[in-house]
């Protein structure tokens, strides 16, 4: 691509890392111009209508601006575009966000992210002084394009936190507009290590005076260094913003720490003896109560600290949550109930943070995912208003769930929930489960396993909900139905679903009962030998539980007497007399030998169904 540009006499080459504004700021004083001028003569200001190089240039450059200031300047295209956030949008989200918005022509709005900042921001001292040479003795050291991103808060050249003030002035050193991408007047006398604020920033005026003109490379003005703990951070996300290495578990490192670093921000009082040093948990303090709103409705942000003491107290421990091995116990202490309601903390920060999840989530791993589902309050749903969708990453499907959960595994997992019912224990267990697979209501969940009939409420979802309230054992609930579903995974997978529609009207047949009555001994005590037809119909809903799972009460009623109220409260009654004999079996010889008998051909009813389910042949064991 040719340019018509006339090149410079003079240029330089770009220092490694460097960002647009520091190649500007050096030519610029290498050229005794200014970087407006400079900017005007590469093309920079060509697309502003009032001829300024706007901020967004740092972001991305269009093919035509690399094209002129790749001429002009003596550069490769390709060392232009280095120069820029672009290459980093691949592994760093706050700054994809910020190049589609660029892309998009929103120049103004690219910056809103409280994770990048708008301008150069931090700096470190010892690198603006340069490495000795004649040139970077001339006209300084590179200003970093890292620099730009809050998640690097120490040099680990010179191993020293960045700075982000000028010691002379005590401003933002080359704060400017984020319009435009030089502070304005950027006179050509002022030396690109030097602060470029204006005097009297303070005062609001379209004409800002002098820049400060105070050296950067001085001491570093903390008296605190980065340990090794902090040093091994910053290393670390270095390479994973370095090119050549994969690039979504990079997205989803910076995704999941900002989001966490949202949280830790809201939660602090709890948080702020974990993870970090005291020196550095007094600097995050100090930096959230700058946040702090003075009426009833405190305002905390969720941005990054600018100061990089205070950002990186904060980022460590963030880092350290999300390395823990049990992710979801480490973010227990982040939005507990207790946190929500009885801490002081105001439900609208969390709610605030669960919006944000929500619309990052899907760029988060499936371990982060899964873990804040189940932590934060609100869930992912259709809109607003709408209905909860699935559980990414729950990896039970809703067909695979029993409809009432077995008693072996409720007595392993649920004993805690002693103040319920082992009956609703067992079934609202089920219910959740499905909820989590299925998404959508509770109320949906229950129709969706058939023992929630249409108009007809059974109570658990008040009930259980209130008492993991009261008693905090939310969690609790929450680790029980995490080992139910690794449990159902283990075994086999049964799709209890297609067995409840296949048997919706299956009956134990006569001639199949008649062949159960004729292994059993005689019935000495008084009451009727269960031979009767009704006593077959309320045996076959026995079998049914124990093919499909389900639950006694929501049984499906034979379809030739479920219309008539007289014929179907003589079988409900039949059922539950059947039920409470089979299930007190031990003290009654008769029912003793009747319950193996009825388990077997629940067993073969079960294998049967499931393969002509499967498209196989399979005996006839009932109508």
């Amino acid at each position: 691509m040719s340019s018509d540009r006339r090149p410079f006499g003079l240029s330089l080459d770009p220092l490694k890392g460097e960002s647009l504004t520091g190649f500007v700021l050096r030519l610029a004083h290498r050229l005794h111009i200014s970087p407006h001028e400079l900017a005007r003569l590469t093309g920079l200001t060509e697309q502003d209508r009032l001829g300024r190089a706007r901020a967004s240039l740092s972001t991305r450059l269009t093919p035509a601006e690399i094209k002129n200031f790749a001429a002009t300047t003596r550069l490769d295209p390709r060392e232009v575009r280095a120069m820029t956030l672009e290459p980093l949008a691949s592994r760093y989200p706050p700054a994809a966000r910020s190049v589609a918005n660029v892309r998009a022509s929103k120049v103004y709005s690219m910056h809103t992210d409280g994770w990048l900042f708008a301008t150069t921001a931090r700096y470190c001292p010892r690198c603006l002084a340069g490495d000795g040479s004649d040139i970077q003795s001339a006209h300084g050291g590179p200003w970093q394009i890292l620099w730009r991103l809050p998640v690097v808060f120490a040099c680990p050249i010179h191993e020293v936190f960045l700075e982000h003030l000028c010691p002379h002035c005590c401003k933002p050193v080359n704060f400017s507009s984020r319009a435009q991408l030089f502070p304005r007047p950027a006179a050509s006398g002022v030396h690109p290590a030097h602060c470029r604020s204006s005097t009297d920033q303070d005062i609001p005026t379209s004409r800002p005076g002098a820049p400060c003109g105070a050296p950067l490379a001085h001491d570093p003005l903390h008296y605190h260094r980065p340990g090794p703990a902090l040093l091994a951070l910053q290393h670390k996300i270095l390479r994973l913003l370095r090119p050549g290495g994969p690039k979504q578990p990079a997205q989803q490192y910076f995704t999941e720490l900002i989001l966490l670093a949202g949280l830790v921000m809201i939660c602090w009082p709890r948080l702020q003896p974990v993870g970090t040093t005291r020196q550095l948990a007094e600097a995050v303090a100090q930096h959230l109560a700058i946040h702090e709103g003075t009426d009833s409705r405190p305002y905390r942000s969720t941005g990054a600290p600018v100061d990089a003491f205070a950002c990186a107290g904060l980022l460590q421990v963030t880092d350290r949550l999300l390395a823990a091995d049990d992710l979801r116990e480490a973010l227990s202490a982040l939005a507990p109930e207790e946190n929500r309601t009885r801490s002081g903390i105001p439900p609208t920060r969390h709610l605030i943070w669960d919006k944000n999840f929500k619309k990052h989530r899907s760029a988060c791993s499936e371990r982060f995912q899964h873990a804040a589902d189940t932590i934060v309050p609100t869930f992912r749903r259709t809109g607003k208003g709408g209905l909860r969708l699935p559980s990414t990453g729950a990896g039970l499907r809703p067909e695979h769930i029993p409809a009432f959960l077995p008693q072996a595994l409720a007595e392993h997992h649920l004993n805690f929930l002693s103040a319920i019912a082992p009956k609703m224990r067992r079934r609202s267990a089920s219910v959740f489960l499905v909820r989590r697979a299925r998404g959508g209501s509770l109320d949906e969940a229950a129709q969706f396993l058939g023992i929630n009939p249409q108009g007809k409420r059974n109570g658990y979802t008040q009930l259980l909900n209130r008492h993991l309230r009261a008693s905090g054992t939310a969690r609790d609930f929450e680790q029980a139905l995490d080992n139910i579903t690794a449990e159902l995974l283990a075994g086999p997978v049964i799709d209890y679903q297609r067995r409840r529609e296949a048997l919706t009207t299956w009956t134990l047949e006569p001639e199949n009962w008649q062949h159960i009555l004729a292994q059993l001994p005689v019935l000495t005590s008084h009451r009727k030998p269960i031979s009767d037809d009704r006593r077959r119909l309320a045996v076959s809903a026995y079998i049914w539980t124990r093919a499909t799972e389900g639950e006694p009460d929501f049984a499906p009623c034979p379809p030739h007497i479920a219309p008539d109220p007289a014929l179907r409260a003589a079988w409900t009654r039949e059922r539950h007399n059947v039920f409470h004999w089979l299930h007190r079996a031990d003290h009654q010889p008769y029912y003793g030998a009747l319950k193996p008998l009825l388990e077997e051909h629940a067993e073969q009813l079960s294998k049967a169904t499931d393969r002509k389910l499967s498209g196989k042949v399979a005996p006839d064991l009932g109508g």
